[in-house]
């Protein structure tokens, strides 16, 4: 026989702001599995078992195999009975075990069923002021990479739990970022509100509390000096340098032909650089190459026979 997983949201706050459904289902419920007890909802819940995977937590030094560890315990479970599993906020935003649950169902001879729950993204970005349908990307703290950070975009940073991921944020962030620019941590986010802190990409692990319910918000870069060290910035400036309407007057004219010269030079001065071990001079020069390469991508894309992402692959 198949038993049912049902996964529920708790939402981001407390029972007031629980979806009715999703109360009522809870109430039906002689025990419920939580990933987590560290929850205003489970706080407030009476006469209901409460099971949490805490301990899995504390016996893992990274997120993979604990929420591997979860999805397990849970798939064992239902094997016996039908189970009802709460997580934070809704189940299908930022959220592992249900992935995990979801990919492994058929495997397990489970059937998974996904109720929702309240979104804490509507809260952050009414906490913040700003408009999500400007665009934003969402990225999970401790699995973020520098190069998953696009600062043409707003982007909200989840699982900001602690001054250690808060640090490791901050230097991730300052690669591509700033050390000054503004962000936002958002403290429990609901419909009455949040604590919202401003504070500079530095400072992000000093005098600034965090919790299971933090997410940092980096706002878009609207300041153009804050995109020079940013390689498709710097490939969109070319673009207008060569364009024939709007250009330079002196780089619009440029052909293959006429720039051969410029990529000679730059390229000797390059080997100068390289034969006296002078660093910053070969940062120069190389800088200075790879501007006769943006130049020859775009002259390229302008005719319509290749463009940079072609000699980049």
């Amino acid at each position: 026989m198949t038993h049912q997983l049902t996964i529920i949201g708790l939402g981001n706050y407390g029972l007031d702001e629980l979806p009715v459904s999703i109360y009522k289902l809870i109430q039906q419920q002689a025990k419920i599995y939580v990933r987590t007890k560290n929850h205003p909802v489970i706080a407030q819940l009476e006469g209901i078992a409460i099971e949490s995977f805490d301990d899995v937590y504390e016996a893992h030094e990274t997120f993979e195999p604990v929420y591997q560890a979860i999805t397990e315990r849970l798939f064992e479970y239902a094997q016996h009975e039908d189970i009802v599993y709460a997580v934070p906020g809704h189940p299908r935003v930022a959220e592992t075990t249900t992935q995990l649950l979801l990919q492994n169902a058929l495997k397990h001879n489970v059937a998974v069923k996904v109720l929702g729950g309240r979104s804490f993204i509507d809260d952050v970005f009414e906490a913040v002021d700003v408009d999500p349908n400007d665009g934003f990307t969402m990225l999970d703290a401790t699995a973020l990479t520098v190069d998953m950070l696009n600062p043409r975009t707003a982007t909200v940073i989840t699982q900001v739990y602690s001054d250690m991921v808060a640090g490791n944020l901050k230097l991730s962030l300052m690669e591509r970022y700033p050390d000054d620019f503004e962000v936002m941590v958002v403290d429990g986010a609901h419909q009455g509100g949040a604590q919202v802190t401003r504070c500079p990409i530095y400072a992000l692990d000093h005098d600034v509390t965090y919790t299971n319910l933090t997410s940092v918000f980096v706002p878009k870069v609207t300041d153009e000096t804050a995109l020079y060290g940013d390689f498709d910035y710097a490939d969109q400036v070319i673009a207008r340098l060569v364009d024939d309407e709007h250009g330079c007057p002196w780089d619009k004219v440029q052909t293959h032909q006429t720039l051969k010269r410029y990529l000679l030079e730059e390229t000797y001065e390059l080997f100068e650089a390289i034969d006296n071990e002078d660093d910053w001079h070969m940062i120069e020069e190389l800088g200075d190459i790879l501007l006769q390469v943006l130049l020859h991508t775009n002259i390229g894309r302008k005719e319509g026979y290749m463009d940079t992402r072609e000699v980049v692959v």
